[in-house]
C-alpha cells in the first residue's frame, strides 16, 4: 500500500491514523523578476476602484418572442397581456381552466410556436389532446426564453392554478418534509 498522502490529509481507520505534513506555506509577497507580483492589491479588486466602470456584462436582456406573432416583449407578463389583447389568446385561461401543470405549459407553448411556424390560420388550443404528444417538449424555437420562464406565468392569487401548486409542493419538499407536498393537496381536495 502506498503510505503517502496529499499535503495535509490525515486517514484513519481501525488499523491506525497517517497523516501527511500540511502543505508548504506560500509566500504572497515574492516578486516576480521584473518586480511585479502580478497579483492584484485589495485597494485594485474593490468594485468602486477604477476601471470597473468600464467592465460590461456578458448576459443578453431577456427577450420574450409572442406566441402568435415576431413582437419581442421585456417580460412573460408583456408577452401574455399582448397576445390577450391582440390575438385574442388568453394563456392563463387555457392553462387554468385545463389544469395545465409545468410541462404541459411546455408542450402547449411549442405546439402553439409549431402550429404558428407551419402556417396553420386556426389553432386547435381548447382540447389538450391536441398538444399531448410528448414531441412538444422538445423546443420549437431556439433558446425560447418564455420556456425557461415557465414559473413567470403561475399566478400566486389562485391556489388552484396547476404552477402554484407545483410551487407549493416544490417548497414543500425543500423544506425537508417526505411527502408534506402531497399533505396540502389532500388537504385542499378535503376542503
Amino acid at each position: 500500500m502506498n503510505n503517502s498522502l496529499p499535503p495535509g490529509w490525515r486517514v484513519s481507520n481501525s488499523q491506525g491514523s497517517w497523516s501527511a505534513p500540511s502543505a508548504p506555506q506560500i509566500d504572497r509577497h515574492i516578486e516576480d523578476d521584473d518586480g511585479d507580483d502580478g497579483g492584484l492589491d485589495d485597494e485594485a479588486l474593490r468594485p468602486d476602484s477604477p476601471g470597473w466602470e468600464d467592465v460590461e456584462d456578458d448576459t443578453e436582456p431577456t427577450s420574450f418572442k409572442c406566441l402568435l406573432c415576431e413582437d419581442h416583449f421585456e417580460t412573460v407578463r408583456q408577452m401574455v397581456d399582448h397576445a390577450q389583447q391582440n390575438h385574442d389568446f388568453d394563456l392563463d385561461l387555457i392553462r387554468t381552466s385545463n389544469q395545465l401543470d409545468f410541462y404541459s405549459t411546455i408542450r402547449l407553448i411549442n405546439y402553439v410556436r409549431e402550429q404558428v411556424r407551419l402556417g396553420a390560420n386556426a389553432i386547435e388550443y381548447s382540447h389538450p389532446a391536441a398538444w399531448a404528444d410528448e414531441k412538444y417538449l422538445q423546443p420549437v424555437l431556439e433558446d425560447d426564453a418564455l420556456l425557461y420562464s415557465i414559473d413567470e406565468l403561475a399566478n400566486p392569487e389562485n391556489p388552484d392554478d396547476p404552477l402554484v401548486q407545483q410551487q407549493q409542493d416544490d417548497e414543500d419538499a425543500t423544506a425537508g418534509g417526505e411527502g408534506s407536498g402531497h399533505k396540502m393537496l389532500a388537504e385542499r381536495a378535503l376542503r
